[in-house]
């Protein structure tokens, strides 16, 4: 009995003593220079499946400021944004909206995004067939066959 509460004690002081590790940057969003045009449902679903890791409009759950979960999900939504970042969408050329725009399908359908440890957390942000078919008609809009 005596070592289970050595261990839950040291355990605690452990959990109370990483809050102090440096995280690199605390959560916050930058401004939205120039956010993701298009139909509305298809904005609708970048917003509840895309835009908590890779936008400016991440929405921080309370998890988020508590280490270590704070570092996963930091870095999560920085290597998000360096990728593809939709506040910055109306900023790009149009060969790279039509690049990512196939890029996004392509990971959804691959299953690799989201990624696991966000939908195992956010169940909204699983795409139905439905939803992956409004993808798809977005990225055929965006590319459409040359003859």
């Amino acid at each position: 009995m005596r070592f289970a509460k050595l261990v839950l004690t040291v355990l605690l002081v452990l959990i109370v003593a990483v809050q102090f590790v440096p995280r690199g940057t605390l959560p916050g969003n930058p401004p939205a220079t120039a956010t993701i045009g298009g139909p509305p449902e298809v904005v609708a679903i970048l917003r509840q499946s895309c835009f908590d890791c890779h936008s400016n409009e991440t929405r921080w759950p309370f998890y988020s400021y508590v280490a270590p979960m704070s570092w996963l999900v930091v870095a999560d939504v920085a290597g998000g944004r360096s990728r593809l970042n939709f506040s910055e969408w109306e900023d790009l050329r149009v060969g790279f909206r039509k690049r990512f725009a196939r890029k996004v399908v392509e990971r959804v359908e691959a299953g690799e995004m989201p990624l696991w440890q966000y939908r195992a957390v956010h169940w909204g942000a699983r795409l139905s067939p439905q939803q992956l078919t409004t993808l798809r008609g977005w990225r055929d809009e965006l590319n459409p066959p040359t003859e």
